[in-house]
């Protein structure tokens, strides 16, 4: 965020971090001024707390506690876990608070400055904090979403499957494509790309439901059969991941019109034990 905001023409005072080395590395990047302390905080018009979902509280009383507060400035947090509650301490100095959260997987710091540009973020704030907020995003290149109530247990949670799910789900992937063997690495990678990227594509334009295809779509309970024995022979992870997986495109297909005679064939071919004759 600070090496875009900089990009973007703002003044970023400093980066405050627990590492010496990995703070000075990190201000090198970024272009900001320096390595900075919670001494240095009260001119700044706007504070970001970017640290881990719990390491959070602790960092806001840690600033509060040095008395870096600049009256009416923005205190904001990237949290997906946290709301404004976390930011309270400060209120009592007079600081706005918000929530900025980024809907990005963030790998590493080059990848995720690069992948902001049009990427939404969950803005949470009063009136004042939100136009501020807006203007942020702007200069970060991202689209703000206002949303008027969060759960923010269940939106965290959404995150995390959309984003390390499929990171997940995409490992298990690769290691199938793998284990069936005959294709070459760059056509696996190909194939997995490609198989991803649109149904990913076919759920946005149509929603989960309609995007379904495949055996059980289709009710072939003997292909998904042939599926849990062949993932459980060379992975028990695997298999394990696709039977829940397989459960709930059960459901969508049932939504969808699939009969219950082939519901039952297809529910009965994911109970199996995966094992010959199972």
């Amino acid at each position: 965020m600070a090496r875009r905001f900089v990009q973007a023409g703002v003044d970023v005072v400093g980066l405050v971090g627990r590492d010496p080395e990995r703070t000075a590395a990190a201000v090198r990047w970024s272009g900001a001024r320096r390595a900075a302390t919670w001494a240095d905080l009260p001119p700044a018009h706007v504070v970001v707390f970017a640290v881990g979902d719990p390491d959070l509280p602790a960092a806001v009383a840690a600033a509060v506690a040095h008395g870096a507060a600049r009256r009416c400035a923005l205190w904001l947090h990237t949290s997906g876990r946290h709301g404004l509650e976390v930011l309270a301490p400060a209120a009592v100095h007079g600081i706005r608070r918000g929530a900025l959260h980024p809907l990005l997987p963030f790998a590493d710091a080059a990848a995720g400055a690069q992948a902001m540009a049009g990427a939404p973020a969950v803005c949470e704030g009063d009136a004042r904090s939100l136009r501020l907020l807006r203007r942020l995003c702007d200069r970060l290149g991202m689209v703000p979403i206002v949303p008027t109530r969060l759960d923010r247990g269940r939106y965290h949670a959404a995150c995390a499957l959309a984003a390390n799910g499929t990171t997940a789900l995409r490992a298990l992937v690769d290691a199938a494509f793998t284990a069936a063997g005959g294709l070459a690495p760059d056509e696996r990678r190909v194939g997995a790309d490609a198989l991803m990227a649109a149904a990913l594509a076919a759920c946005s334009e149509r929603g989960a439901g309609p995007a379904l295809s495949g055996p059980v779509r289709r009710g072939d309970a003997a292909t998904v059969a042939l599926h849990v024995a062949a993932l459980a022979a060379a992975s028990p992870r695997a298999a394990a991941a696709y039977r829940v997986l397989m459960q709930e495109a059960l459901a969508l297909a049932e939504g969808q019109g699939l009969g219950a005679a082939l519901a039952a064939a297809v529910r009965e071919a994911l109970a199996a034990t995966g094992e010959a004759g199972g």
